[in-house]
């Protein structure tokens, strides 16, 4: 078996879950016999940070085992695989709650006198903000997740409630093939009875702490009354769309100071430069090799190109020249309405800057990116600010971050090539 990157990270995230004491700790086979010699350099590398029981973590990276305190476990949480909101907050079912559909639960927050509305610590709220009802909660995330660039590619990772705004994420320091093997381990043949290298996994602790998003709106309550149209078509999709719209954004253009940080301003990131007298503004088939010639190989199978929608009609127009006849192929295919560039998905969106400023191409690997959702989403509603027009306020607040799980690009093992989970084409001015 080919071991990559990620399949190293699911072995220490199975070793991890071992040391804390769970009896399922066995889904990436680490346990198998050919992956012995893995599983001794993850705990030799993990065992000087465990407590002196040797049966938790202790500074590597705060993970605690269920029960001892101190900050949010694995076991309390996702391992990144989770794509819907069962699986992110390790949920069996989930519970119903007393109102009849959205709709209903919109309105008894609009009038804000209802039993049925339950506030954070569970009594009748007073101050004007609920806790969305979890079946809603649900749909709200499922549909998020879903419809994202970002979020159904990425590693998921989920914070219950009382368990605080921050997470500690093990991952592994895997910057240089040619002196310290994948991620530190260095697999090397011995023969019998012949002592064998000592190789230390690298580990480093990723920090997230989720951040606030506050989705803002005003409705009129005249306009809602004559025109029958419900109260959730009108601001409970509004919000859905505006949560889809700025965790996307931030994921690929946030600066990391009150948000997430996105691919885009990542030290991981990999800037293909352009071309030697390139004209203003344009894409040519040099960058888009060039770039691929950064993606890391591990990446192949995983990678995506976001593409600015500005740099669409000059993409379209894109050919290449092949045989001595002058026939042409078009380097942007499509096929009923999904693009391919080079064999790989290819996205149009206007979360990225414009064509010919630096990120308006990007490849990822979106598996290499770490999304932290805290549970709850609060819904809040005020008539007070627009009472003598007839207007209603309503906000909702969901807490979440994001980040590259690698904070440098990779050197080869030829020790000059230099790839990355996330290469962007620079400015074309």
């Amino acid at each position: 078996m080919k071991v990559t990157t990620e399949i190293l990270e699911n072995f220490v995230s199975d070793r991890m879950r071992y040391f804390q004491g769970s009896l399922d700790c066995n889904r990436s086979g680490i346990d198998n016999f050919e992956n012995r010699r893995y599983k001794a350099a993850i705990d030799a590398g993990i065992r000087p940070h465990l407590d002196v029981s040797h049966k938790r973590p202790t500074d590597l990276d705060g993970l605690q085992t269920k029960g001892y305190g101190g900050h949010t476990s694995f076991e309390d949480n996702k391992q990144g695989s989770g794509k819907t909101y069962k699986e992110i907050f390790n949920k069996d079912s989930i519970k119903s709650s007393e109102f009849d559909d959205y709709e209903d639960f919109l309105n008894a927050v609009k009038n804000g006198f209802d039993p049925r509305l339950k506030d954070i610590s569970g009594g009748v709220g007073s101050e004007g903000g609920f806790l969305l009802a979890e079946q809603f909660a649900e749909k709200i995330v499922d549909i998020t997740i879903e419809d994202s660039i970002v979020m159904p590619r990425a590693k998921l990772y989920g914070l219950k409630k009382g368990k605080g705004r921050t997470m500690r994420i093990p991952c592994f320091v895997d910057e240089d093939h040619s002196t310290a093997g994948i991620a530190g381990i260095e697999a090397v043949w011995t023969g019998e009875k012949v002592q064998k290298t000592k190789t230390d996994p690298i580990f480093r602790s990723l920090g997230m702490q989720v951040n606030k998003l506050v989705c803002y709106s005003v409705s009129s309550d005249e306009l809602i009354q004559e025109s029958g149209i419900s109260l959730n078509e009108i601001i409970g999709n509004a919000f859905k769309k505006s949560i889809l719209f700025k965790t996307d954004y931030v994921f690929l253009q946030g600066t990391g100071t009150g948000m997430p940080l996105g691919v885009l301003n990542s030290p991981a990131l990999l800037v293909q430069p352009a071309e030697s007298g390139q004209t203003a503004s344009t894409i040519n088939y040099d960058n888009i090799v060039g770039m691929f010639s950064k993606l890391a190989p591990a990446s192949f199978k995983n990678a995506i190109w976001v593409a600015s929608i500005s740099a669409l009609p000059q993409m379209m127009k894109l050919s290449i020249e092949v045989g001595l006849a002058g026939d042409t192929i078009k380097v942007l295919q499509e096929d009923k309405g999904t693009f391919r560039l080079l064999g790989k998905e290819c996205i149009f969106t206007e979360k990225l800057p414009a064509l010919g400023s630096e990120g308006c191409l990007l490849l990822a690997d979106f598996s290499a990116y770490a999304v932290l959702l805290k549970e709850g989403i609060k819904l809040e509603s005020s008539i007070h600010e627009g009472f003598r027009n007839d207007l209603t306020s309503f906000r909702m607040i969901l807490n979440v971050d994001g980040q590259t799980t690698i904070n440098k690009p990779t050197t080869l093992l030829d020790g000059s090539t230099i790839v990355s989970q996330f290469v962007a084409l620079g400015a074309v001015e």
